[in-house]
């Protein structure tokens, strides 16, 4: 399967060159059939499977159909829940306009290139060979890269529009996140990922950042539309102590909390080291929420701090009482890291009304976001875990900072992250595309 796809990868990239969708009917999106193509999706709680899962569902209740093909859930974790097993492909929701197809693939304990290889390869063979209605309209996420080539493939097949929603850029991620060997296959990663973006009428990406690489990879400016995600959970009708009552969390001290994926890439080992820095003060505790491929690395590492505490993913209804109960949140990423992707966690700590410390570099995607709320971040340099430890003491001693830089964040919030001022945004750029060229 590996050389099959290979040499079917070589081919892609030797016909790359910018291709305008064929002569078809135009039509609006109340009578169009959409495919939907992204490796992850609900019941996944964190990363990209509620913005993709948001999307689909939000298409299914104005167009004609939907069609969701997606893999296995994995993420976090990386492991493939029992029920999910055993199947190529299995139909998870049915309903009379929409229905969602999982796809097997290979889920890595592991990140290496290899590893990664097989998770991408996998997917995008069974996507290709999956039996799907013949869409008007196909909606690409990245990443995967194997969801975005597969997308870039079906539309070229039916001459649809096609539409590539960039969470993530993958070639970036290849060299900046630290996956072993990355480096290495940043190159034929950047011709896939340029292969797929440049076949997109309209490229979507989550951040302003992302449009430079857009642009170098070829995409016409004229095609480039910025979809900022939302913040898709409620917050907790509670306050601190309200929060960690419920939680059975201690409601003493400081809790500085890091939820989501623990991988490469986060790099959460700084915020081990800036914890273990701290360790004498009782009044400051930091809490990891979530799960990923270096968890268990991490609490090794962690094993003789009193100060760190280790919590599996919650549910959607417990998640936000978990941002609640916290005085505020940590993003850290690798030094590395760049223009490569944004933390989806964004939204969700922006809107749940604490401060956000931000381990990142101030070139980065993330330093460019977080400037953009006036006051709700503080940044300092990533993998330099005393400069860590120094501004959660300066937070911890300051609850009218604390405050302040919460109240900024609820107001950014209000102001840009709201969820049916983004569905607007989807809808508008789907009948863009459905109606394209322009007149």
């Amino acid at each position: 399967m590996s050389t099959v796809l290979s040499e079917h990868s070589v081919g892609l990239v030797e016909a790359d060159r910018q291709v305008r969708p064929p002569s078809r009917r135009r039509l609006p999106v109340h009578d169009a059939q959409i495919l939907v193509i992204g490796i992850n999706y609900q019941p996944e709680p964190t990363g990209i499977a509620p913005y993709t899962t948001g999307l689909a569902e939000h298409l299914a209740g104005i167009a004609r159909s939907v069609t969701v093909l997606t893999g296995l859930p994995h993420y976090p974790s990386w492991q493939v829940p029992d029920q999910y097993r055993g199947r190529l492909r299995r139909r998870d929701l049915v309903t009379d306009r929409m229905r969602v197809v999982r796809h097997a693939h290979y889920v890595p304990g592991r990140q290496t290139v290899f590893t990664r290889a097989g998770y991408e390869m996998t997917f995008l063979a069974n996507v290709l060979t999956s039996p799907a209605p013949a869409p008007d309209l196909v909606l690409a996420v990245s990443p995967s890269l194997g969801g975005a080539v597969a997308g870039a493939c079906v539309a070229t097949r039916f001459g649809a529009p096609l539409i590539t929603v960039v969470q993530d850029l993958m070639a970036k991620a290849a060299g900046q996140s630290g996956i072993s060997g990355g480096g290495s296959v940043s190159g034929m990663t950047a011709k896939l990922e340029r292969y797929a973006l440049r076949r997109s009428t309209l490229v979507a990406p989550v951040s302003e950042a992302f449009i430079p690489p857009l642009r170098d990879y070829g995409v016409p400016a004229d095609r480039i539309r910025v979809l900022p995600n939302w913040a898709h959970i409620t917050p907790a009708p509670y306050d601190v102590a309200g929060a960690r009552r419920q939680l059975g969390w201690s409601d003493d001290g400081v809790i500085a909390l890091h939820t989501g994926n623990m991988g490469l890439k986060q790099d959460l080992g700084n915020v081990i080291s800036a914890a273990r820095l701290l360790r004498s003060r009782s009044d400051i505790s930091f809490i990891l929420l979530g799960d990923g491929s270096q968890r268990a690395a991490l609490e090794v590492q962690a094993a003789d701090l009193p100060n760190v505490r280790f919590v599996d993913p919650l549910t959607e209804q417990l998640y936000p009482q978990a941002l609640a109960a916290a005085d505020l949140f940590l993003v850290n990423e690798r030094a590395s890291v760049g223009d490569m992707s944004l933390p989806s966690k964004l939204t969700s700590y922006l809107s749940a009304g604490r401060p956000v410390l931000a381990a990142v570099g101030s070139d980065g995607a993330t330093a460019r976001e977080l400037e953009r709320t006036a006051g709700a971040a503080m940044r300092v340099e990533p993998g330099a875990p005393h400069a860590l430890a120094e501004s959660v003491t300066i937070l911890a001693a300051d609850a009218r900072q604390r405050e302040g830089m919460a109240a900024a964040g609820r107001a950014f919030a209000d102001a840009y992250l709201g969820q049916a001022a983004a569905m607007e945004r989807v809808t508008a750029l789907v009948n863009e595309a459905l109606l394209w060229p322009p007149a």
